[in-house]
């Protein structure tokens, strides 16, 4: 999510947009990463993989460009949903690997029971 929001703050030319986005996002991810293996079983578990893209959205729904806006733009054109499918999912990927270490890590150091990793 944060770096299709960065790639849209960059396509409209907004500094200021592309840096607050990787500042926020990075630090939230970082958060989410160091204190996700902390967070008790329950109901936050059901929360956070719903508010994180409810606020992508609304970030992109408050400071980018419409679908309207795009469509009756000149200069702007929608991006191939393909694109956007394989930039998801090679994220995701990704955060599952970083993840998954983190986890392991947690784990042989004994922060962590493997139980709770797989």
């Amino acid at each position: 999510m944060v770096y299709v929001l960065w790639k849209n703050f960059q396509t409209l030319e907004n500094p200021h947009g592309m840096q607050q986005i990787l500042v926020w996002g990075s630090i939230f991810i970082i958060a989410l990463l160091l204190f996700s293996p902390l967070l008790p079983n329950g109901w936050l578990e059901y929360v956070i993989p719903f508010a994180y893209p409810l606020a992508g959205w609304s970030l992109a729904e408050s400071f980018q460009m419409s679908k309207q806006a795009i469509a009756g733009s000149q200069t702007y054109e929608f991006q191939s949903v393909w694109n956007v499918i394989a930039v998801s999912i090679v994220f995701m990927v990704a955060m599952i690997v970083v993840a998954f270490i983190w986890f392991m890590a947690l784990a042989a150091i004994g922060l962590l029971r493997e139980a709770d990793v797989g």
